[in-house]
């Protein structure tokens, strides 16, 4: 066709192209009377091509996923291609899939907060082989995050994981959902309600605890995809063999104060400046804490000491064959004890598995009266006609060796 217009401008009839093309006249005709066509330039194959499909995957299942730690999985995978070309293609997948998500599940300032767990299967933690969790709780609106990482999944640390959640946020949402965690729901034999411990809880601080139907992760997809974020650009990061409770916990707290200034893809704004908003909707917190810890009922032995987790503590010879209850912190290293609901004292823990006897110096004086008072007692029936006071001599130490005989100034056996 632009040969039939090259020879139209030069000067020649549709008569004399269609002989020089060796078609018929109503063909020039037709090729004259149609506008010329742009040329159609061959596409060009991006080095970006062959990773398409997997970065495409990788955003969908997470819209928060960290841009550069898909250019490192790429990289290594082969691409040899610019930042700013898998920057561009990045921001287009999100766009397009959050568009839908966000217009579908957003949710008033102060309204609602999601909870979840994230498991990062067994780790050295603090020298030692155990399972390492996270607690996540993300308010709504804002996404404004709280994380704090533990060895285990108890009721008393989920409640203990709240208490410090809301402190961090200064204010309580008007409901908290969640997924059908064993230590937050039960079922009745009609529907599922929270027990009665996160019932209690929630009546404290005023609260309601929701439960997301099963099966539609949706309901919660704020949580998940902080949960996700979380995974590859927070733990990804650190790469490291062996880690510390405390520093991690340090570490994710400084992690969220970073990226609380990072704009959140499809609403254009900042966890920051959106948190700045809802906290003035967050509902006050009470003044007088909760007590989250566990209640575990303990029998004074002989020895007048209780046993918890291998390690046994004394306390007053007067309590012996008792019932009491020993209230262990959830993060620290302390336990409170009492006796017929009447606070006794409070006492640090050892280490779970040492094996240890630790002697209170206020009862140790007692302790050994009342071996010295029993000793006589059982000498006076076996020998009724031997002197009591020989019974306390201190050969009895030697002769008869002990758990009461092994009392020494350190207190830890």
């Amino acid at each position: 066709m632009m040969d039939a217009h090259f020879y139209q401008a030069q000067g020649m009839t549709q008569m004399e192209i269609a002989a020089a093309l060796g078609v018929t006249d109503r063909t020039v005709r037709n090729y004259l009377s149609e506008r010329p066509r742009p040329r159609i330039k061959p596409k060009r194959q991006s080095k970006l091509d062959p990773f398409r499909d997997y970065v495409r995957t990788t955003i969908e299942q997470n819209v928060g996923m960290n841009g550069e730690l898909i250019y490192d999985s790429i990289r290594k995978m082969g691409y040899s291609g610019k930042r700013s070309v898998l920057k561009e293609y990045i921001t287009k997948i999100r766009r397009d899939t959050e568009r839908q998500a966000v217009i579908r599940f957003e949710t008033e300032p102060g309204f609602q907060a999601q909870v979840d767990w994230v498991e990062f299967g067994k780790q050295i933690v603090d020298g030692k082989p155990r399972k390492l969790y996270a607690f996540t709780m993300v308010l709504g609106f804002s996404r404004f995050p709280f994380v704090q990482f533990t060895t285990d999944m108890t009721s008393a640390t989920l409640l203990a994981c709240h208490e410090i959640a809301i402190q961090h946020f200064v204010g309580v949402p008007s409901e908290i959902l969640y997924d059908n965690m064993k230590t937050a729901w039960v079922h009745d034999g009609e529907k599922w309600r929270p027990n009665k411990r996160l019932a209690a809880f929630a009546c404290h601080y005023g609260f309601v605890p929701k439960r997301c139907q099963v099966r539609r992760p949706e309901t919660k997809g704020k949580v998940e995809r902080f949960n996700q974020y979380l995974e590859d650009n927070f733990f990804a990061g650190l790469s490291m063999d062996s880690y510390s409770l405390d520093a991690l916990n340090e570490s994710v707290i400084a992690w969220i104060d970073r990226i609380k200034d990072n704009k959140i893809s499809g609403l254009g704004e900042t966890r920051k400046a959106r948190f700045d908003h809802e906290k003035g909707f967050l509902k006050p917190i009470i003044e007088t804490p909760f007590d989250v810890r566990d209640s575990v009922s303990l029998i004074v032995n002989r020895e007048s000491c209780i046993t918890w987790k291998t390690n046994r503590y004394s306390v007053s010879p007067s309590l012996i064959g008792l019932e009491v209850v020993l209230r262990p912190s959830v993060f620290g290293k302390t336990a409170d004890i009492f006796a017929k609901e009447e606070f006794v004292r409070s006492i640090p823990l050892e280490e779970e598995g040492a094996g240890r006897r630790i002697i209170a110096p206020i009862d140790r004086a007692e302790i050994k009266k009342r071996w010295e008072k029993d000793r006589a007692r059982q000498a006076q029936i076996r020998f009724p006609k031997q002197r009591i006071a020989d019974t306390k001599t201190s050969d009895v130490y030697v002769r008869s060796p002990s758990f009461y005989d092994a009392l020494i100034p350190g207190g830890i056996l």
